[in-house]
């Protein structure tokens, strides 16, 4: 894998510490990874266009408001019709991470949205490789991407040996 770009929005800081975690365990794979953050408008630069189309990988990441993606995102997403009508993203790898506050908070609902702005690229979409969870103390839910569930004001804090299932 020679370029990886995780492209995230974040609205309270919990997102932003999710993508550095999940940069930190990308360059165990690879060198060249790139952080992007859609700002408080919904926008990236031009040259983070640019370095998106250059990736092999997007890791997509929002936190996830009344069971999506923040409206940041979705109109990131909506902007990435450029790149969707010449299929620019086509083959490339897809994944995925969120958060909200509450054990549930439907971040299933977040994770299908970007698998299925991945599809609509014709991505490839990577899971966590990881089996499902069958006890009642698992920390972990979803297979199809990271999720986290953040306590308020406070960081969202990883488990240690768990960052490497991050990239």
């Amino acid at each position: 894998m020679s370029k990886i770009a995780v492209v995230y929005h974040s609205g309270y800081g919990h997102t932003k510490k999710q993508a550095e975690a999940v940069y930190a365990g990308a360059l165990l794979a690879t060198p060249t990874v790139e952080l992007i953050a859609i700002d408080a408008e919904g926008n990236i630069s031009e040259a983070a266009w640019a370095s998106l189309h250059q990736a092999d990988a997007i890791i997509f990441g929002s936190p996830t408001y009344m069971g999506s993606v923040s409206w940041q995102f979705k109109k990131f997403a909506d902007a990435s019709s450029k790149q969707w009508f010449s299929q620019a993203w086509k083959d490339k790898l897809a994944a995925g991470f969120t958060n909200s506050a509450s054990m549930n908070g439907d971040k299933l609902s977040t994770l299908h949205y970007m698998f299925t702005l991945s599809m609509q690229h014709s991505m490839l979409w990577v899971g966590t490789g990881m089996l499902p969870a069958n006890s009642k103390a698992a920390q972990r839910y979803q297979l199809c991407g990271l999720i986290c569930r953040c306590d308020g004001a406070k960081p969202i804090r990883f488990v240690a040996g768990r960052r490497t299932t991050a990239g």
